[in-house]
């Protein structure tokens, strides 16, 4: 048994912390309490003044894309083989900053399931990985900046036969393009519609069947509705959603994945947010406060969020994923808490993992983050990790 003796543990329910140690047996939380008793065999790692939170949940990665690329397209020249060592490191940068738990939303020829099997086998570290495979797009000019991420797919029998094929290797679920991309060829609008009604529902239908559920892609507001009608679980960024758009989604228990940091992170690297093309850098830069209105009236309307960072977009780097809950505090406003709480339980029942993840409990999987301050009154705490720990292995120890 291993305790982690004398911490402050964060409450998802109530949004606050409390004095208590936890004990883990293997991988798991044996127990959450205030009165410990360790065995003189027990192991005992002392966290006096530390705050412990849930391993931070990632919605929305990509961990084949290079971030300090300024132009995503040259990564369609790179070879399989680089972009594999590339995706690997990545992974183990984004579990050294305390996203335990990533929803990978597009990767490349299917290296992330080599990622995720070279992690559960021990050869490198990363976190818990949930795929999508290719995502599914119709014809579109984003082919040609992504040909290893996108699955081309016209009518609602090829989308049936594309996302099976996802399943067939391995998709944790079905990732669909509603609408256009901001990072992609000056012919494409993100707020032109994509697949239809029917196409999404025929990639929904496919996804239930098998007990998955779909995400869509989605900037354009009527593409938003399209895609909670046709019965997604989540929308993706979510930029031009109107009141009508976000009362639906409140209404269906669709879950908002912002991705603020495709725009906050590329602007915190000047190299790379200068080297840009300059409509990618403009699309993300004139869209910035459509975004943060938003996201603020989705949280007054009461839409289910899960924290996404986008991570692979230019600037936007592996690792840093705590960004993205100092986004949503500091470009809508949102509460530090609720922040976290999108960041841990929120991303877990998206995934349909509250049974495994997103708090602190006993039988749920013990992953884990510490700060030395307290994130509620300073949210930048999160990028100053004392601990990390995935299914009760010490990855970041610095305690000392």
């Amino acid at each position: 048994m291993l305790w982690l003796s004398g911490g402050q543990v964060f409450d998802g329910e109530s949004g606050r912390f409390r004095h208590a140690s936890i004990a883990i047996e293997g991988e798991r939380i044996a127990a959450v309490t205030d009165s410990p008793r360790p065995s003189s065999e027990d192991e005992v790692i002392d966290v006096t003044g530390l705050y412990l939170l849930p391993g931070l949940i990632d919605c929305h990665v990509h961990l084949v894309m290079p971030t300090h690329e300024p132009d995503p397209s040259v990564v369609a020249g790179w070879p399989d083989s680089l972009i594999a060592i590339y995706a690997a490191k990545a992974a183990e940068r984004t579990l050294l900053g305390g996203t335990t738990t990533v929803r990978d939303c597009g990767g490349w020829n299917y290296i992330e399931m080599a990622v995720r099997k070279a992690i559960k086998r021990g050869w490198c570290i990363g976190p818990r990985m949930f795929l999508a495979g290719r995502l599914l797009s119709i014809t579109t000019g984003g082919v040609d900046y992504y040909p290893g991420m996108y699955e081309v797919a016209n009518g609602a029998d090829e989308v049936r036969a594309a996302a099976r094929r996802q399943l067939a290797r391995g998709a944790d679920f079905i990732k669909v393009m509603a609408t256009g991309a901001m990072l992609s060829p000056e012919n494409e609008d993100a707020r032109a519609i994509q697949f239809t009604v029917e196409e999404l529902k025929a990639a929904v239908e496919i996804a239930r069947d098998n007990f998955k559920h779909t995400a869509a892609h989605a900037h354009a507001c009527q593409g938003i509705i399209n895609a909670v009608e046709a019965g997604v679980d989540s929308i993706e960024h979510g930029t031009f959603a109107d009141e009508r758009a976000l009362r639906l989604m409140a209404e269906r228990k669709v879950t908002l994945v912002p991705t603020f940091c495709a725009v906050t992170s590329m602007l915190a690297d000047p190299a790379v947010g200068a080297a840009m093309p300059t409509h990618l850098r403009e699309r993300l830069i004139n869209s910035r406060a459509t975004r943060q209105e938003m996201v603020r009236q989705a949280y007054r309307l009461g839409v289910p969020l899960a924290m996404g960072t986008d991570a692979g977009t230019p600037g936007n780097h592996h690792g840093d994923n705590a960004d993205e809950c100092i986004a949503m505090v500091e470009e809508s406003g949102i509460k530090p808490a609720e922040a976290i709480r999108a960041a841990t339980i929120g991303g877990a029942r998206l995934l349909r993992q509250e049974g495994n993840l997103g708090s602190l409990d006993p039988g749920k999987f013990a992953d884990l983050i510490a700060t030395r301050e307290n994130p509620l009154n300073d949210i930048h705490a999160l990028k100053r990790l004392a601990l990390v720990m995935k299914g009760g292995v010490v990855h970041l120890n610095a305690l000392a």
